[in-house]
């Protein structure tokens, strides 16, 4: 809702809101008929979609997003409209199934004070119908933040469109060693310092390393051996995947990184830290994860030598991460996840029957 209209007001509004788009919708579909909120643009739309909220652009290709006959509303831990609680209590009123999708929690390391605060934002997950979590990582960090879901579950990976992201036909030249790393997600100085001081240690052991920035790249310092790109859409994305040899991805406790999961449809071997949800993407297969404590306190960072390692260890045996990280991706078919998520549609819709 609008920015400019008071909080203590938008409580009502959105009350009337929700109830008037659930009186006009009609009857329930006898098939499954999504409704996304309205948190994704228009199809026809210009406005571009990253990270958590791609997914859902999977989902309405195949089930819709319709405010007319829809049964079953689908929230998203990273993309939830005003007051989500309203919205599930007045769909259940009229019958609608609600599904939510968890991503991570807020934790002390990140969000230290505001921690409580945060989580109450994510409560209404205990009013869904089904919960679906990232990873392993993301129900296990829930359980302990926002209290044990007692109701039905899945663990589903987030889906990766392997047509869509994939290797390059001709390989790349060894040299120079193309980095990529994503600008969205530096949660710390320190992380992004560590990233490019293990570059410069590259360098300075005579590898033509150069990093190739996409996403948000304010922070990142104008060297010669950096090329930024800003935002970028899901049309263009394969094309940058595609003129790096590697990801280089240092997020702590990541819960379900969506570059990760491109990046390996897009054939490039992974370096991460072992820790978060990166251990259920990422094997010694597709690449190399540095080891890292799973600490909600305290962020530990590897440190730059430890990088510049782990890098040196991917290039050495690039031909075959690179393979199995393509290998890794299938797992994460789009069409599988979508195909687990028809199962979990079908059956809550025969619930309400």
């Amino acid at each position: 809702m609008g920015k400019f209209i008071p909080k203590i007001l938008k409580y009502p509004l959105i009350v009337i809101y929700v109830f008037v788009r659930c009186l006009l919708r009609g009857a329930s579909a006898q098939d499954i008929k999504l409704n996304l909120l309205g948190v994704l643009p228009p199809p026809d739309s210009k406005k571009i979609v990253h990270g958590g909220k791609v997914k859902l652009l999977h989902l309405r290709e195949r089930f819709g997003d319709s405010w007319r006959r829809f049964n079953i509303a689908y929230f998203a831990s990273s993309g939830l409209p005003f007051a989500p609680t309203i919205w599930i209590k007045i769909y259940k009123l009229f019958g609608v199934k609600t599904v939510w999708n968890q991503n991570g929690v807020a934790y002390p390391a990140w969000a230290g004070r505001k921690t409580k605060s945060v989580n109450k934002l994510l409560s209404p997950i205990h009013l869904s119908d089904h919960v679906i979590y990232q990873t392993e990582f993301c129900k296990k960090s829930a359980d302990r933040y926002l209290g044990k879901f007692n109701g039905p579950s899945t663990v589903l990976i987030n889906p990766v469109d392997i047509n869509h992201f994939k290797p390059e036909k001709l390989p790349l030249p060894p040299e120079p060693l193309i980095i990529i790393i994503s600008g969205h997600h530096f949660e710390s100085k320190e992380r992004l310092d560590i990233s490019l001081e293990a570059v410069r240690k590259l360098r300075r052991m005579e590898v033509n390393a150069k990093l190739l920035v996409i996403g948000n790249t304010q922070e990142v310092l104008p060297e010669s051996w950096i090329e930024t790109v800003g935002k970028f859409t899901q049309e263009e994305a394969p094309a940058l995947y595609q003129r790096a040899h590697l990801l280089l991805h240092l997020k702590n406790l990541d819960p379900c990184p969506t570059i990760v999961l491109e990046a390996l449809s897009s054939g490039l071997p992974v370096v991460g830290l072992g820790n978060g949800g990166m251990p259920e993407l990422v094997n010694q297969r597709c690449g190399v994860l540095i080891p890292a404590r799973e600490d909600f306190e305290k962020f530990h960072y590897p440190t730059p030598r430890e990088v510049a390692d782990a890098i040196l260890e991917t290039r050495m045996n690039l031909k075959s991460l690179s393979a199995g990280a393509r290998e890794q991706a299938l797992r994460f078919d789009k069409e599988k996840w979508l195909k687990r998520h028809e199962q979990i549609f079908e059956k809550l819709c025969r619930k309400s029957q």
